[in-house]
């Protein structure tokens, strides 16, 4: 247990020396361990297809046994035919794995300068072949490695001038031995092979459109013109396996890609709920992180039924697994209860064994869909993980902003720990988290969130300090609403407006304003005088816009009247459609919270609903039901 805060800071000085503690032996490195199964899995499924995959298939030779020459301990000066310089680096690659030397070895030197000389002579099979051989070699200390750099350097070169004139199939073939070789995405070769690829990507076969993404996925940026994966895909769907449709996933996701045809999302849904009892779980999470990046409001209602078939699939798969599932109706605030709760026991049973960002990650479902099950699993989580986060010090060193993120979930289930509060916004964190820059909007909920502690729960930590909170309100806070402003509205900015220019009508002033600044769009505010029955002028000099500052009473109607309770101070909040879960009786997460504080600084939200308000046509309907709402709510 942490006694103090500067027992982390001890190891943020020295980036990683871990002083008296004994961490948590979690796998820091499971993230680049999970990427390199999903490759290995992903070439598994081409190998494996009975389609003709352009696949460099290993032929079991024997390299003891290899007839090669040993020319390559002496090096001719001479002329030596394309023929004997391929079988003598056959000979050394044989000789490396027989006496498990390194290539970089001075003896060799003499040979891999003659052999990069010659090697433009090599014809395209012996070229193939010679990156096929350097795959076997005993594994470098460096991809720099004296000797291998050259070897592969001139390779790549090599492979480059050729592209122009070899065929699709040729081209994948040599990249799939860069593939193999593990330098797909330090050479130039596949990059420059793929440009090639992408001028006719619409009439590639199914297999070779599938091996193209897989590439792609590998150099995790578009080559090309990416709508001309989904054209082509959307053409050749039903003929391919869900393994395959995992790995176009796969692609479309590691490049930011979203998938925009609706058929196709359709077909995706519809394959993935048929085959679900049997996709396994490296294609199932790839097809769950698309679909949840490509899907907007016209897929929900194939959103939900995927939702509840996955119910039955959380205790078959991996945690990683049940992670997206719990994750995939998070852009579209679309929750399955039952599965949740279901994914939330399976953490509970398997919480140390999570990663940092699994954590993050389920942090971010429990907090974002508000959810209050059956069985308090969602309490029994949210109170471990204080404790679970001190013993990963050594991952929070490497991931902070992860460690933050988890903060800042955790306050909107109401679980405050006032010493990691106090670690997360010691400046050194901050600075460990932001190398260069502004910190993050989790920063500026999490020291809002410690400001609105006050002497209660006596936080006496460390805050931003007043310069951030200024640049903050400026960048994270949006525009306050104009009519023929210079800012585009939308739907949520023209109700702020409507509701505006209708109260007017019935009270005045009324003005705009960013009471809590963390959340950045402005709310409707009225202060009101129930004796004199009529609203008051805000203070203008407190209340400046954009500062960061957290509006209180005082700030609104001055010291002197702040507290008077015949004064209201009514704060009118739209509830939009993403403010708001998909069919349930409840807000998300950060809605629910911005309530509270409202609440907490003695302002009185008014939750107007945007389907609620755009019911009413015409000006006298919307002011009676203005004069409702507050009558009900700030007795007005």
């Amino acid at each position: 247990m942490w006694t103090r805060t500067q027992c982390l800071w001890r190891s943020v000085g020295c980036m990683g020396r871990l002083g008296r503690r004994q961490l948590c032996a979690t796998s820091v490195w499971q993230a680049r361990i999970f990427a390199d199964r999903e490759n290995q899995f992903a070439h598994g499924i081409l190998m494996d297809s009975l389609k003709p995959y352009a696949i460099l298939r290993p032929q079991e030779a024997n390299w003891q046994d290899l007839a090669a020459t040993e020319g390559f301990l002496r090096p001719s000066e001479g002329e030596v035919t394309a023929s004997d310089l391929y079988a003598q680096f056959l000979g050394l690659v044989r000789h490396c794995i027989r006496l498990e030397l390194q290539i970089s070895d001075e003896r060799y030197d003499g040979f891999t300068r003659l052999y990069c000389e010659q090697l433009h002579r090599l014809s395209d099979e012996q070229l193939l072949g010679s990156l096929a051989a350097l795959a076997e070699l005993p594994a470098p200390e460096s991809t720099k490695s004296r000797n291998y750099m050259e070897l592969w350097n001139t390779l790549d070169i090599e492979c480059c001038r050729r592209i122009d004139r070899w065929s699709s199939e040729r081209l994948l073939l040599v990249s799939d031995a860069w593939y193999r070789l593990g330098l797909a995405r330090i050479g130039e070769y596949v990059w420059l092979a793929l440009k090639k690829l992408g001028r006719k990507l619409r009439k590639l076969p199914p297999e070779q459109l599938v091996h193209s993404m897989f590439l792609c996925n590998l150099l995790r940026r578009p080559v090309f013109e990416m709508f001309d994966f989904e054209l082509n895909l959307a053409r050749c769907v039903d003929e391919m396996s869900l393994s395959e449709l995992g790995v176009m996933a796969m692609g479309f996701f590691k490049t930011q890609t979203p998938i925009r045809n609706p058929e196709l999302l359709t077909q995706i849904y519809q394959r993935l709920g048929n085959e679900l009892e049997t996709v396994e779980d490296i294609p199932l999470v790839a097809l769950l992180k698309v679909l949840r990046y490509s899907s907007k409001l016209p897929q929900v209602e194939q959103l939900k039924r995927l939702l509840d078939a996955l119910e039955s699939q959380v205790e078959r798969v991996s945690l990683l697994t049940c992670l997206h599932m719990a994750l995939l109706g998070c852009e579209l605030q679309t929750c399955n209860d039952e599965l949740v709760e279901r994914i939330l026991l399976r953490f509970e049973r398997e919480l140390e064994s999570a990663r940092l960002k699994d954590i993050e990650r389920i942090c971010l479902v429990m907090a974002l869909f508000n959810i209050s099950t059956s069985s308090k699993v969602e309490t029994r989580l949210a109170a471990r993980l204080p404790n679970l986060l001190r013993q990963r010090m050594e991952e929070i060193l490497r991931h902070p902003r992860c460690y933050t993120n988890c903060l800042q979930f955790l306050t909107m289930r109401g679980v405050c720990d006032l010493e990691l509060l106090g670690v997360a916004l010691e400046p050194r964190l901050v600075q460990l988290a932001y190398r260069s820059g502004l910190p993050g909007r989790e920063y500026f909920h999490l020291d809002s969130f410690a400001r609105l502690l006050g002497e209660q729960e006596k936080y006496q930590g460390p805050l931003l300090s007043e310069r951030q909170r200024q640049q903050m309100g400026r960048l994270y806070t949006q525009y306050i609403p104009e009519r023929n402003g210079r800012f585009k509205l939308n739907s949520t900015d023209r109700i702020l407006l409507e509701i505006r220019e209708a109260l007017s009508l019935i009270h005045r002033p009324v003005s705009f304003k960013h009471i809590l600044p963390q959340y950045d769009r402005c709310d409707v505010v009225l202060c009101y005088d129930r004796r004199e029955q009529k609203a008051l002028p805000l203070n203008a000099e407190a209340c400046q816009d954009y500062s960061g500052e957290i509006l209180t009473r005082r700030h609104l109607i001055g010291e002197a009247r702040a507290a008077d309770e015949q004064l209201a101070t009514v704060a009118i909040v739209i509830a939009g459609w993403n403010n708001v879960i998909r069919d349930k009786e409840r807000f998300t997460g950060q809605m629910e919270m911005k309530l509270r504080q409202l609440r907490q600084l003695g302002h009185q939200p008014v939750v107007i609903y945007w389907h609620e308000w755009r019911e009413l046509e015409t000006s006298a309907d919307r002011q009676d039901f203005l004069r409702r709402r507050l009558s009900q709510v700030a007795r007005i």
